[in-house]
């Protein structure tokens, strides 16, 4: 009995297949180049494990060394256990440079959750570390990183990092206890004394000690909540010191360098630092309770308005930055721009984040524009016109909402309109 064409064809295809498929068989000593040659799709897979993720606000940073810098083609990230928000992820090549993942910022995963895969990646750069910022929700909590590459399976390994954890915490402490020692000495010394003189010396050597290994350690920093203990006891031992005592002096220098090294250790390589705009707005905010609880004469209240008015002005450069990574609808950008616009209009005129708060929205609103462009090519006439009409009454609110960016809304959804209106048959 003759078979069906389709059929004789399907076993035609399979009957010439068939030797292909043997040559493809891979031997156990094919190298990565050469399976990737004989299958182009091929994906090796390999997987980093990171456990007892921080539950502090803001996370804390985990880093996964691969044994050797490969090209990778995708992620994928998942809960082990409990519920894990996923802050951002990075990839370092090998060359020191960053690539973020645009899929893995500002996402949560339950442990029954399906994993979530990254975006294609396509860059062939040799990938030699994934940084992970991630915060437990509420309880203990693991999560699983798979990385795929086309030549051979990632090896991953979690980095015990000397820089993220309380070691370099414990070196500090150490050295200020022996800044403490000779600053008590010096305090309780009759002014001007033998006693007085050489306790102040000892405690100025101490002082400069301890300003350089918080200055020179490179692949170190104290970790954020030793950092802000530091500035505010600081900030209060210079209030309280004798004046044009070498306590007075020292703590202040102290302060301040330990600030300069806090602020620089955000704009760096290293990323240890909880980084978001909000983590960086809660600090100054508290910095901000601090000096206005502060006599308007004190010491300490010019030490808190240094901090105050230097994070201010950065924390917007921090913000843009995290704009460009989240590829927000305009729906999205505007809601930010919105946000950060009442807290402008809320704050006292002399408040020092007021500015702050202003250029947030500015990045936000602007964001919005340029999303607005795009997407209002995909509105009909009805969509559009609602909008108008949702943007001319906001325009008409100037109390809360900035008069100007509504109209550029305005004028774009306006000219989309007239776009409409030739399309239509006359």
């Amino acid at each position: 009995m003759q078979r069906p064409w389709s059929q004789r064809i399907l076993a035609s295809i399979l009957v010439l297949q068939a030797p292909l498929l043997a040559q493809a068989e891979l031997s156990p000593y094919t190298s990565g180049a050469e399976r990737s040659v004989l299958n182009p799709y091929a994906a090796f897979e390999g997987v980093g494990r990171v456990a007892d993720i921080t539950r502090k606000t803001g996370g804390a940073l985990y880093r996964l060394e691969l044994a050797k810098p490969l090209p990778l083609t995708s992620l994928r990230i998942k809960s082990k256990a409990g519920k894990v928000k996923i802050l951002g992820v990075t990839m370092m090549t090998d060359k020191q440079e960053r690539i973020v993942i645009k899929s893995f910022t500002n996402v949560s995963l339950a442990e029954a959750d399906q994993p979530l895969a990254s975006e294609v990646l396509s860059s062939t750069a040799g990938i030699a570390m994934i940084e992970i910022q991630a915060e437990a929700m509420g309880g203990s909590a693991s999560l699983e990183l798979t990385a795929v590459s086309s030549l051979e399976a990632p090896q991953l390994s979690l980095r015990d990092d000397f820089s993220c954890s309380k070691k370099f915490d414990a070196i500090l402490k150490e050295k200020l206890d022996v800044v403490q020692v000779w600053a008590g000495r010096a305090e309780s010394s009759a002014p001007d004394s033998w006693q007085e003189k050489y306790a102040s010396k000892e405690f100025t050597k101490y002082v400069n000690d301890f300003i350089t290994t918080l200055k020179e350690s490179k692949n170190s920093v104290a970790s954020t909540e030793y950092t802000l203990t530091l500035l505010n006891f600081f900030t209060e031992r210079h209030n309280s010191s004798r004046v044009g005592s070498a306590a007075e002096q020292g703590y202040k220098s102290m302060a301040t360098e330990t600030f300069e090294v806090f602020l620089a250790s955000f704009q760096s390589q290293q990323t240890c630092r909880v980084v978001s705009s909000e983590a960086l707005i809660e600090i100054t905010v508290d910095f901000q309770k601090k000096q206005e609880a502060s006599k308007p004469d004190s010491r300490a209240r010019k030490i808190y308005e240094m901090m105050i008015g230097k994070l201010g002005k950065f924390i917007p450069t921090q913000y843009r930055k995290e704009l460009a990574t989240k590829n927000l609808t305009f729906r999205q950008a505007d809601n930010e721009g919105y946000k950060f616009y009442k807290q402008f209009a809320a704050s006292k005129p002399e408040s020092m984040l007021k500015g702050t708060y202003q250029e947030m929205s500015a990045n936000a609103y602007a964001l919005a524009e340029q999303a607005l462009m795009k997407e209002v090519k995909e509105l009909d006439n009805e969509r559009t016109y609602q909008l108008i009409v949702e943007f001319q009454a906001k325009y008409n609110d100037p109390a809360n909402y900035p008069q100007e960016t509504m109209m550029k809304y305005l004028v774009i959804l306006s000219e989309h309109s007239s776009f409409l209106r030739s399309m239509m048959p006359k």
